[in-house]
């Protein structure tokens, strides 16, 4: 079996599959020796030739987007083929899946951000609680404001979206001693959460909101979420952080809400246009802190995951069984 893995160097360098990953990762696994041969490259170079005996691709979703990967002809490109791990969570860059032959399965990343996402919902939620972006919004504007803040305990935070993501906010929160309330599209219950309300019920949701997180992967019916509506609906002097996906969230609506106060801090992991350009109003806007797609991200083990994800599904794909991970194309995530 083939195992082809294809970086982006567009990528930052603790996202690169390297040769000493695949090593270390095959002494883990010395039952596999004889079984997988592996190769590595780089920025599509030779991709036709790698994909050509590849049963599987371990690649990033900027790859598959990318132009030069053969998308609608990879049925013919890669004949062999039969699942492709992407070593990101989210999928929408490459969704709809109607490129994907109907005998390739595709897995991706989710959960391997969990441990790191939760200690950086923690110190963002305290943040927030201490009103940090205010503070530093006044140091930038030479300003003297003492601003006393309560204990956090006991205060509300609502959840948007309890995957992975979604459940290390709780965990964060349930750390805090915070009352946590959830928004799923299933409404199931999730332990730890007090309630779990439907996304046609998210404004009464963050009417309760003393803190909101957005943790949803982007879809269809995700999309521009947070509007300006939602955020109108919010609890007079919520705080928000978002570590899900850019394009729930109305960034007009949040800078405009920030300037009137209605909304008193914020905390941005994701942003809609990465590396942010400087003539955003994101860069301006009072009480935010930009923090630039760092929060999940732990690079002493992200790749190290990632690679036990994938040798894991070595060894279920040759005992037959199912992979993990699986992207559901109904759902887009």
């Amino acid at each position: 079996m083939h195992v082809h893995l294809e970086n982006s160097t567009s990528k930052p360098r603790p996202f690169w599959l390297t040769p000493e990953l695949i090593e270390a990762a095959r002494l883990s696994n010395p039952e596999l020796e004889g079984e997988v041969r592996f190769t590595v490259n780089n920025d599509l170079e030779e991709i036709d030739q790698r994909l050509s005996t590849a049963t599987v691709l371990v690649t990033s979703s900027g790859v598959i987007s990318h132009p030069r990967f053969p998308r609608r002809t990879l049925t013919d490109a890669a004949p062999r083929l039969k699942f492709i791990h992407l070593i990101d969570a989210g999928v929408e860059d490459v969704m709809p899946l109607d490129w994907l032959p109907p005998n390739v399965q595709l897995t991706n990343n989710s959960g391997v951000h969990v441990d790191k996402a939760r200690e950086f919902l923690m110190m963002a939620l305290l943040a927030l609680n201490s009103r940090l972006p205010e503070i530093i919004w006044n140091q930038r504007h030479a300003r003297w404001d003492q601003i006393f803040t309560p204990l956090i305990r006991g205060k509300s935070l609502v959840v948007i979206g309890l995957g992975d993501l979604g459940q290390a906010a709780v965990a964060a929160g349930q750390t805090l001693g915070l009352r946590i309330f959830g928004v799923r599209r299933s409404g199931k219950s999730v332990p730890g959460v007090e309630q779990v309300y439907l996304p046609s019920q998210l404004h009464d949701a963050l009417e309760r909101a003393d803190f909101i997180v957005i943790a949803t992967p982007l879809t269809p019916e995700t999309r521009d979420l947070v509007d300006r509506a939602a955020l109108e609906a919010a609890k007079p002097g919520a705080g928000l952080i978002n570590v899900g996906r850019a394009g729930v969230l109305d960034h007009h609506a949040l800078v405009e809400l920030l300037k009137k106060g209605h909304l008193s801090n914020a905390i941005l992991d994701v942003l809609p246009s990465e590396p942010l350009p400087p003539p955003s109003d994101l860069w301006s806007a009072p009480n935010l802190i930009i923090n630039p797609h760092v929060g999940a991200d732990d690079p002493t083990s992200y790749m190290t995951e990632t690679m036990r994800l994938v040798f894991g599904n070595l060894h279920r794909h040759l005992a037959g069984r199912p992979l993990e991970n699986l992207v559901d194309p109904g759902r887009g995530y």
